[in-house]
C-alpha cells in the first residue's frame, strides 16, 4: 500500500518545509510528488532545492522555475517589482539551476498501477488555472491522456473531484489563498484498486511567519514583497497579486516610483501594518 505526500507551491519557505518534512517523519511515506513553484518568495532557495532532492521525489517545474531557468539577465534590473525574483536567480546555485533545466512541466508516471498526470497549471500550459468546477477541461484531460488521477497545483486553492471514474487533485500550497492562513499539502494511500486522499493542514502563528521574513536577506532587497507576504500567510489571501492590480489600475505604468508611492496607499486601504 504506497504511501504518496503530494505538495505543491512551496515558494521558498524552509519554515513551512521543515514543519511539512517533521509531520510526515513517522508517516513512512514511499514517493514524494512535488508540483511545481518550489523557489521564489523566499530567501532559502539553495537549502529548499537541496532538501527536496534528498527526498528523491517525482518532480516537476512551475511557472518561477521557469521563470529563473529562462531569465535574460536584463529584464528585472533595478527593478522593485521583481526584486524578488532577481534574489533567487542571483543566489540560486549554478548547480541547482542545472538542476531544474532537467526538469519538466509535467509528468506521466505509473504507481502501483495507477496512471499519474502531474501538472503545475496543467499539461498544456504551467500557467493554467484549473479550479474543481472545470468537468470540460476535465473531460479533454481524460481523452488526452487517459490517466486515473490528474494532479494540479498553481492556484494555491485546494479541491478533491472525481468524475468519470477519474480523480483530480490541488493540494493546495504553502503560501496560503483561501482566507484561511494554514499550508496544505496531500497524502495519498494506494490500498489495492482504490485510493484514500486526505488534505494535510500545517498551522502557523503570525509570529513564526514575521520572524521568519523580517530581517532576512529577502526584506533587505524587497521590503514591500516581504510585508505582501507576511499578510497573505496571516490572512490567507493573495496580496501580492492583489497589489499588482492595484498599480495597474491606479497607474498608467508601474515602475519604481509608483512601487514606492502606490505601496503605503494599499497597505492603508487595506488596514494592513508596514512591518
Amino acid at each position: 500500500m504506497p504511501k504518496i505526500a503530494i505538495i505543491n507551491d512551496i515558494h521558498c519557505n524552509y519554515l513551512m518545509l521543515k514543519k511539512t518534512l517533521n509531520y510526515l517523519k513517522d508517516k513512512n511515506i514511499d514517493k514524494y510528488i512535488i508540483c511545481g513553484d518550489s523557489i521564489t518568495d523566499g530567501y532559502e532557495n539553495n537549502l529548499v532545492i537541496d532538501t527536496i532532492k534528498k527526498l528523491n521525489p517525482i518532480i516537476i517545474n512551475g511557472n518561477r522555475e521557469l521563470s529563473i531557468i529562462n531569465y535574460n539577465g536584463r529584464d528585472w534590473q533595478n527593478s522593485l517589482q521583481y526584486a524578488s525574483m532577481l534574489y533567487t536567480y542571483d543566489t540560486l546555485s549554478k548547480e541547482n539551476k542545472e538542476y531544474l533545466k532537467t526538469l519538466s512541466t509535467y509528468k506521466i508516471v505509473t504507481i502501483a498501477g495507477f496512471k499519474f498526470c502531474i501538472s503545475h497549471g496543467s499539461p498544456y500550459h504551467v500557467r493554467d488555472l484549473i479550479k474543481g468546477t472545470d468537468t470540460k477541461t476535465f473531460a479533454k484531460l481524460i481523452k488526452d491522456f487517459n490517466c486515473d488521477i490528474y494532479l494540479f497545483a498553481h492556484t494555491h486553492k485546494p479541491f478533491y473531484k472525481e468524475f468519470k471514474g477519474k480523480t483530480f487533485i490541488n493540494v493546495g500550497s504553502f503560501l496560503p489563498a483561501t482566507k484561511k492562513p494554514v499550508a496544505t499539502f496531500g497524502h495519498l494511500l494506494i490500498d489495492g484498486k482504490k485510493i484514500n486522499y486526505e488534505l494535510i493542514e500545517i498551522n502557523y502563528t503570525a509570529e513564526e511567519i514575521k520572524n521568519y521574513y523580517i530581517g532576512s536577506p529577502l526584506y533587505q532587497k524587497c521590503p514591500e514583497w516581504c510585508n505582501l507576504l507576511i499578510w497573505e500567510y496571516i490572512n490567507g489571501i493573495d496580496y501580492c497579486n492583489d497589489f499588482i492590480k492595484y498599480l495597474n489600475k491606479h497607474y498608467k505604468i508601474i515602475d519604481n516610483n509608483t512601487w514606492k508611492i502606490g505601496f503605503p496607499k494599499y497597505m492603508a486601504e487595506k488596514q494592513l501594518d508596514i512591518f
